[in-house]
């Protein structure tokens, strides 16, 4: 039933027969009901959406920086549209049971090369702590002004559907980046990406390196 907000001349809201009537601000527009689909989905249409419910599950833990790291990807489109554009495209391969996430493809963002060329990693169970050190491209980062730009780790669990992210951001030249982990129940293989992202107000980011995993 729509209903007449702020008397006869107030604004509609609210469901009228086959139109519901929306307010957005001081607009009120009017759109039809969506038709119920009564037929079966096809086969296209159930991997599709077999495709897309993978990519969406493994991006839930790590949101915020999908948004950092495809904000310039595409300027007509939000970040997160980007994010999951690109991956559905890049990141998803058939087996013979479905679908699955191809790890290495995967990218938690897109834009300038990444310019490390080695790194190693550890985990220290006595601080919890995890810890990223690597060695770069300095020629790359020169020429794409990426000295300054900070790092972005992150370690993620698909099958919890957590994640550890770095608060304090060193930047490339700095060569190692810490995150701290914590215990309680969030125990499983994590994977982990790294990317720089510019502070300078520009927003470019580089594409996301994986790193491979680690047991936490």
């Amino acid at each position: 039933m729509a209903i007449i907000k702020n008397g006869a001349n107030g604004t509609l809201s609210g469901k009228a027969g086959s139109v519901v009537f929306v307010t957005n601000g001081n607009t009120t527009y009017a759109r039809g009901l969506p038709k119920k689909n009564k037929k079966e989905p096809t086969t296209d249409q159930i991997q599709s959406r077999s495709r897309f419910s993978l990519i969406q599950k493994f991006s839930s833990s790590m949101l915020y920086l999908l948004r950092v790291g495809f904000k310039n990807y595409n300027l007509n489109k939000k970040a997160y549209s980007n994010a999951m554009s690109y991956n559905l495209n890049h990141a998803v391969e058939k087996t013979a049971t479905g679908y699955a996430i191809n790890y290495e493809n995967f990218r938690v963002s897109k834009g300038l090369p990444n310019p490390i060329s080695d790194y190693t990693f550890q985990i220290d169970k006595e601080t919890e702590t995890f810890t990223l050190s690597w060695d770069y491209d300095t020629k790359l980062s020169a020429a794409s002004d990426l000295n300054a730009s900070s790092c972005r780790l992150l370690l993620s669990c698909p099958e919890e559907e957590v994640a550890f992210t770095n608060e304090g951001m060193n930047t490339l030249i700095q060569r190692t980046q810490m995150v701290k982990l914590q215990r309680q129940q969030h125990v499983g293989t994590y994977r982990i990406y790294v990317f720089f992202h510019k502070t300078d107000g520009s927003d470019e980011c580089t594409d996301s390196k994986y790193l491979g995993t680690v047991e936490w």
